[in-house]
């Protein structure tokens, strides 16, 4: 029986596997994560806005004579998403300050990168649990809420010139998850820990703003607002819905810049710590 010389074959994924490499780890992540009763009741928290906010839309609509409760309108959907950004900072903070720093105690990165994973997939598959988490309270309630608004209160929403809302409800937590998701990832690589990640991360998102709102009152000057990320998003949030805030008067542009920097900084910080080798100096 003859036998043939079969040299070394290096292993491939079926097709669609290349492209999603990242997906086993965003998914093991999540299970970690949700696995927790106490980070459970925190999502369960995080809708009771939504549970609010859809009964006073029932009552609304159904009584004009109760339109002190508020109007339905884009800005209803609005003033929901900014809400919503308080939970979203908890659910950043507690479901993704280990996401990182946890790999860099336990050695679990070198692991990662060791396999047919590069940069790119650990990253992506990192920022994945952040994102869905916080779209979990933002993109998913708000859709809901709008498609309740537009099924109650159809005379008032269903129409061409405001065919614009669901878009930017979209386009909105979007930027809301990916601007805490980013900043809560580099900050984790940062460090080891993941409590002192938490605290610098309250500091960072919290700390900011608090000095933003003292320079603001002592000076009045609507530039402050570039100080704090949780302003800008404040911003852009309301120039894309169209509310009007008398402390954040800035033009939406310098918010916008100043987030798409702050995304380009937590992303050059991911690129200098996530890598297969560990450098001790």
């Amino acid at each position: 029986m003859p036998i043939y010389e079969q040299s070394y074959r290096r292993w491939e994924a079926r097709g669609p596997l290349r492209e999603a490499r990242f997906l086993p780890i965003t998914r093991e992540a999540l299970r970690l994560i949700l696995s927790r009763r106490a980070f459970l009741l925190l999502l369960i928290a995080a809708w009771i806005p939504f549970i609010v906010d859809m009964v006073r839309l029932y009552i609304v609509s159904r009584y004009p004579q109760a339109r002190g409760l508020g109007e339905i309108n884009p800005q209803f959907f609005g003033a929901f998403l900014n809400r919503q950004l308080g939970f979203v900072t908890l659910i950043s903070i507690f479901g993704g300050a280990g996401l990182i720093a946890n790999d860099l105690r336990t050695g679990g990165i070198l692991v990662y990168l060791s396999r047919p994973l590069t940069r790119r997939d650990y990253v992506l598959g990192k920022i994945g649990v952040p994102v869905a988490l916080n779209l979990a309270v933002t993109l998913v309630p708000c859709l809901v809420l709008y498609a309740a608004a537009t099924s109650l209160a159809p005379d008032l929403l269903l129409k061409w010139s405001l065919m614009w809302v669901a878009p930017i409800i979209v386009l909105h937590s979007l930027v809301i998850a990916l601007g805490v998701g980013l900043l809560v990832l580099a900050v984790s690589s940062v460090s080891r820990s993941a409590r002192v990640t938490g605290v610098a991360l309250i500091a960072l998102w919290v700390g900011l703003e608090t000095l933003r709102l003292i320079a603001n009152n002592a000076f009045g000057r609507p530039e402050l607002a570039l100080l704090s990320l949780q302003a800008d998003v404040l911003a852009v949030g309301n120039a894309l819905f169209g509310i009007r805030d008398q402390q954040l008067t800035l033009f939406w542009a310098w918010p916008a810049l100043a987030l798409v920097a702050a995304c380009l900084g937590c992303l050059a910080v991911l690129r200098s710590r996530v890598r297969a080798v560990e450098v001790v100096r």
